[in-house]
């Protein structure tokens, strides 16, 4: 599951990526509500790269057929569902992000609110793309795989994270997928924070 996730303002390769989508926003004569920093909400419009050293604005999230919006899709059956088999085969896309945000109960009814990131460098979640009737810009959805051994503890989902490595691969556009959606994660450290403080959470993620 990935239902929000974050861009610091502090780190000049995202940094880059949001001017660089943003040209194309500019582009429009009416001011549009881009997004390039900050806490990401679905249906926000944000930077997405598209191919190698190209990069898009787009807006987070497909319309089903009942008009509610859909943010994720689960890698293993994305290939075989409508909504998603032609945006996995033409649109493969990355989300550039620092990290992403679980929720985990605490005490009582409430509900921490964690980040998980790669410290010192930035992370870039597999998604697909399609453009949609009446919006200028395509919309995106976020690929998700089981959590990795200790994450689970959050949630049963997670990102699929791209490593650089594969960048190319991913967005080749091949019939098959490579192995990246079931096997492939970024093999660094991911650090969980819960309210500004390092928490004894961290993993190595690997396949």
């Amino acid at each position: 599951m990935c239902g929000r996730y974050y861009i610091a303002i502090d780190e000049d390769e995202l940094r880059d990526i949001g001017e660089e989508a943003e040209k194309l926003v500019n582009a429009f004569n009416e001011p549009l509500p881009y997004k390039k920093r900050g806490e990401i909400f679905p249906t926000d419009i944000v930077p997405v790269q598209t191919g190698m050293n190209i990069y898009a604005p787009m807006k987070w999230g497909f319309v089903n057929f009942k008009g509610k919006a859909v943010i994720n899709a689960r890698s293993e059956t994305a290939l075989e569902k409508p909504m998603f088999k032609k945006p996995m085969t033409e649109g493969r896309c990355l989300i550039p992000a620092s990290g992403y945000y679980e929720w985990k109960r605490g005490e009582g009814k409430k509900k921490d609110k964690y980040q998980f990131f790669s410290p010192g460098k930035p992370i870039y979640l597999a998604g697909c793309c399609r453009r949609e009737r009446g919006n200028p810009f395509p919309s995106f959805v976020i690929l998700t795989r089981e959590a990795v051994n200790g994450l689970e503890a959050f949630h049963d989902r997670m990102p699929v994270i791209i490593p650089d490595a594969l960048k190319a691969e991913w967005f080749k556009m091949e019939p098959a997928l490579p192995d990246t959606t079931s096997q492939v994660i970024e093999e660094s450290r991911i650090t969980a924070m819960l309210d500004g403080a390092y928490t004894d959470l961290a993993y190595e993620l690997s396949a």
